[in-house]
């Protein structure tokens, strides 16, 4: 039991990613990552902007995929103790046509259902 509950939330970072390349230009993208998310959910980004609810997060992700025209990520993650730890490396085209290049971790926790209640991202 405990290998599908991981195998699911091992899925469900991986849909996070595949999706974040595509929601910049794809709202139904936003939509289906704010969907992984639970209704209370907390978020801290690598810029210390928060959300601790479902709304905020649908506006954070809103306002974050609204200032990139172009995203590529690809990424590795571990299962740790109790939560899940993602390396990851970006690459980007804002909105100001200027090209950016990120590289961090998320950490991620997960509820009964599968839904991610907490992300901590950090960029390194």
């Amino acid at each position: 039991m405990m290998n599908k509950t991981m195998d699911k939330n091992l899925e469900t970072i991986n849909k996070y990613f595949e999706l974040s390349d595509f929601a910049s230009n794809d709202e139904q993208a936003v939509n289906d990552i704010v969907d992984l998310f639970a209704d209370n959910v907390t978020i801290r980004s690598g810029l210390d902007e928060t959300a601790s609810n479902k709304e905020e997060t649908a506006a954070f992700f809103k306002a974050f995929f609204s200032r990139n025209k172009v995203l590529k990520h690809i990424h590795h993650t571990q299962t740790l103790e109790n939560y899940y730890q993602t390396e990851w490396s970006v690459a980007g085209l804002k909105d100001d046509d200027s090209i950016f290049a990120l590289h961090g971790f998320d950490y991620y926790r997960f509820d009964e259902d599968g839904k991610i209640v907490s992300l901590l991202i950090e960029i390194a």
